[in-house]
Parts: C-alpha cells; structure tokens; sequence
C-alpha cells in the first residue's frame, strides 16, 4: 500500500467512548495536534490580514442551511458558519464541546438527556443562543414538513424543554445509543430563529460560528469573512472564498499560480502533478467514508433486476480489488462489508458475507439464464471526477463478466442528489458515504432504512421488514453487543441479497500551500478553516 498508511491515529470505539467521561474543560475545539496553530485573539498577524484564502471545490454546494443540505461541498461551507452542541476532533476522536457547556447527563433509564449550553453566545444576526434556539432546531428537524436532510437525527427525541436559558432537555421515546454522536452532526448544527423565520437559509446563512456569510454567486462560490464576534479563539485566517471548478486540472493549475491555496479532494492521478508544485503539499487522513454500488431489487426499468441471481452475478462482475491497485494506487482498500473497519458496530463476520469478484461465476449465472447477458441496464453516475472514471471501470469490468449491455448515463452531481432517489431513475448507481459521526446505526438508517432512509436502494418485500428491524434494534440501545449484533444483521441482508455491492473504504487526499499550517480533514471528510493559520 501506498504512504497513506502512516496517517492519523485516531481513537476506536472504546476511546470515543471513554472521551464522554472527561469534562469538557474550556470547550476549545482545536485539534490536539501538535501542528495545529494556536489561534490567535486578533485574528492573526496585520501582514496576514489582505490574503483571501480561496478553497477550491470540484463539485457544487446545494444550499447553506445546515438542516436540508447533506452534500459534501455544503458541508464544507456550512461549518464554517454553524455550529453543533458537540464535536469530533479530528486527531483523537473524541467529543468536544461546541455549544454545549458539557457532556449530556442521563436519567437512570436513559430516557431523559439533560444538557448544560454555552452563554454569551450570539447568532450571526445578534439573536442570543439559548435553550430556545436548541428547542426550535431540532423542532424543525423532527417536523416531516420542513424537509430535513437527517430527520434520523431526531428520531428518539419526544419531546424538548427548556427550564431556563443555559439547560436543554430531550426526552426520548427510547434509550438512544448515539444521542451524543447525532448531535455532534454537522445536520444537527444550531440555527437563529430569527433568520429561519425571516430569511432563506439556503442562500442566506447564519450562525454562532467563527466565519459569517457575505455573498454568493449560485452554483459558482461563496464569500466569508471571520466573524470578530465569536465566542472562542478567533480564526487566523479573516477571508476565505470557496469555488466551484469543476474541471479537477484547472483547479490544480490555479494551485499552480497561487490562485488557489486548498483543495479539499484530490485525484490520485494528479497527485504527482500536485507535489511537482514548489509550495504545494499533498497529504492523507483517516476517512471513514465507503463508496458503494447500489443494485436496485425492484427496479421499474428492468424487472430482471428483482432476481437475486442476476444481482449477484452484478456483483461478481465488479472488480474492485483491481479499481484499487490500479486507478487508486493502493490509495483505499477494496471494502468487504457495508459497515467498515473505522465504523463503530464493526466486527470481522461482516467480512464474510462479501460477493467476490468471480468473472467466471457470473458468466456461469448468465449462461443458465438464457437472454439475461444481453438485458439493458441503466447505470447511472453522478458527472464528478472520482464517480465518472468508478463507473466506466465497472462498466467495463462488468463486460468482461459477460454482461454486453450496461447503458451508462452520467448526470450533474446536484441533479443526482434529487433522482437518484426516484422511483424509475436506475437500475444500478453508485453512491458514497461520509461517516461524520463514525457510527454504524448512523450510516444504515439514513442510507437503508425503507421510510427514514433515503430511499435510493430497494428491496424485495419479504426483506424491508428485518433490514428496518435491525436498524430500528441497532440505535434503541447502549448495549454495543446488542447494536453490533443487529448492524451486523443489516450488513448481512445488503450483501446476501446483492442490492449493495462496496466498492473501496477510501483515505482523505488533499492539497493545501505550505504557507499555511494545522490543514487537515477528519475522519467524516469535513474541515474547518478556524483550525489553519499561518506557517512561520
């Protein structure tokens, strides 16, 4: 493997777990790592101030409200502006405390959380955060109306009160075991109600975060200045631009002329023309994101597609080892499970029920079922960089599996998002998840479960019921043996029944200029500018 293997060592289950028993201290949230600056009061050095920071982003945001916006490119900008009652820290893996004072404290049965908020901290706006602030967020994330990316994220939550300013308390409907995790969520972020209520989100943000919005061009970049208000360490770095190019070689060629200072995704064939740059530098982190084919059960465009057999034979036919070695460069590992090794609720058993590729074997299910070689599939991928060459690699491995029809249509990412989820939009897809809270029950609800899932992946009838089954048993409990257990039996039903074939666990890969130091992304892709600053 390549020198992705010497990354940052961050904490398993266990350590995330022990992280809850530490108070939250002063509540900074800069990363342990040595590297890391300290940010600076002022805001960083006079000579450092006229320098705009520009982020180039090769796909497009959606929107700024943190709560129905779920896209990598959204999340990049919305937290920098928004922030939740918790964080992971990207070297440790622990909880830090962001807008809460503490750690969340349990009743005896678990079914009551009260936590302790921050004071003296203001929105955007000038509207004071508080328990009411706490209260109407999640209110709008649980009302089925409003439309939130993540309404999992409230799915235990009953009721809310709010007994003064700085105490918040959520009473369950169950003992959730990843109460925490949720809401350190980046689709849990704390909106003004104030705003929400009298301003669009989606193209006009505000939050308590360390940066404030100026302006936007739709679809082209947005502009964001710090915010000299904030509650903490204020950011080094004063103003940043984020924009979209979507050609991955021009925006390395502004990396090239300084016109570009980060880009958060790099693809490996550009890593050697990435270092060949004199103060460029490229560099890997943990990821606990996973890139998976999705092979729909009960396709409305080819009904061959309800036949296990034929999915399996799909399955077969994708070489993913050889996506790996040779178009990644041993930058990933080929994924053996829809739960992987950095999730927690993993376990090896999830492993075995992996669909290997065996040419030979899919050919034999084609040859038994005369006609099926020669069925049209629609494939359909997302226009980015890393999904377009995913799917012609597939397309093509799946040919030499005997598989003489695979009808490929790319389509814009942002598009992609809304059809994928359509009735008769595919047969086949391919899809990827970002794990921010690193969470098992976390990535199989909102991707598999058959009503609060997105619902991109269809099952044959006789299997809904144990898939939501198992989700639903794997996040009512704290018990890790019983939430394993139950991951495990989702895990199972996905790969068993072929609707979902992984494809690789990737690494973060990024590019940032050596005049700047502390860049880094964490395990669930996400950055945060406040954590930069300035190299000597």
């Amino acid at each position: 493997m390549k020198s992705w293997k010497k990354l940052l060592c961050l904490a398993t289950a266990c350590t995330l777990s022990l992280g809850l028993l530490a108070g939250c201290g002063d509540g900074s949230t800069t990363p342990s790592d040595s590297n890391a600056p300290a940010a600076s009061q002022e805001g960083g050095s006079s000579a450092d101030e006229g320098k705009m920071f520009n982020i180039a982003l090769t796909a497009p945001f959606t929107g700024f409200d943190p709560l129905r916006t779920n896209d990598s490119a959204s999340t990049y900008v919305n937290t920098q502006i928004y922030e939740t009652l918790y964080r992971i820290d990207p070297v440790t893996g622990e909880y830090n405390c962001l807008l809460a004072a503490d750690y969340p404290e349990f009743s005896d049965d678990g079914l009551t959380a009260t936590i302790k908020l921050r004071e003296g901290v203001k929105f955007h706006d000038g509207t004071d955060f508080n328990s009411e602030a706490v209260k109407y967020t999640f209110d709008l994330i649980k009302d089925p109306d409003f439309g939130s990316a993540r309404a999992s994220i409230a799915g235990s939550i009953d009721s809310i009160e709010c007994p003064d300013d700085s105490t918040v308390v959520f009473h369950l409907s169950y003992e959730d075991g990843v109460l925490t995790a949720k809401l350190a969520h980046t689709n849990s972020a704390i909106v003004s109600p104030t705003a929400q209520q009298n301003q669009d989100l989606m193209v006009e943000p505000c939050g308590t975060g360390p940066y404030k919005f100026v302006s936007s061009v739709s679809g082209s970049n947005v502009v964001l200045t710090r915010n000299d208000e904030y509650w903490g360490d204020k950011p080094a770095i004063k103003d940043v631009t984020m924009t979209v190019i979507s050609e991955e070689s021009t925006a390395i060629a502004r990396m090239e002329t300084g016109e570009a200072d980060f880009m958060p995704n790099v693809s490996v064939e550009n890593i050697s023309r990435l270092e060949n740059i004199g103060d460029v530098t490229v560099e890997t982190s943990e990821a606990a994101q996973i890139y998976y084919m999705i092979l729909r059960g009960d396709s409305y465009i080819n009904p061959v597609m309800a036949e296990k057999d034929f999915r399996t034979a799909l399955c077969m036919g994708v070489d993913k080892e050889g996506y790996v070695e040779y178009i990644m460069e041993g930058y990933a590992d080929a994924a053996k499970s829809v739960i992987g090794p950095k999730i927690t609720g993993y376990d090896e058993e999830a492993t075995t029920h992996n669909i290997a590729y065996d040419p030979d074997g899919a050919k034999a299910i084609l040859d038994a079922h005369p006609g099926w070689a020669d069925e049209e599939i629609l494939f359909l991928v997302p226009s980015t960089p890393a999904y377009s060459k995913m799917g012609e690699y597939i397309q093509s491995s799946l040919k030499k599996a005997g598989f003489n029809n695979i009808k490929i249509e790319t389509m814009d990412w942002s598009a992609w998002l809304t059809e994928s989820k359509s009735d008769n939009r595919f047969d086949i897809t391919l899809a990827a998840w970002s794990n921010v809270t690193r969470d098992g029950s976390e990535l199989m609800e909102p991707n598999f479960h058959s009503e609060n899932g997105q619902r991109r992946v269809r099952y044959a009838a006789e299997d809904i019921e144990a898939i939501d089954t198992y989700i639903s048993n794997s996040k009512t409990t704290t018990d890790m043996a019983v939430r394993t257990e139950n991951l495990l039996g989702v895990n199972a039903i996905l790969q068993d029944n072929a609707y979902v074939q992984p494809i690789y666990n990737s690494v973060n890969l990024y590019a940032y200029n050596t005049a700047y130091t502390g860049i880094t992304r964490d395990a669930g892709g996400t950055f945060y500018v406040k954590d930069f600053g300035y190299a000597e």
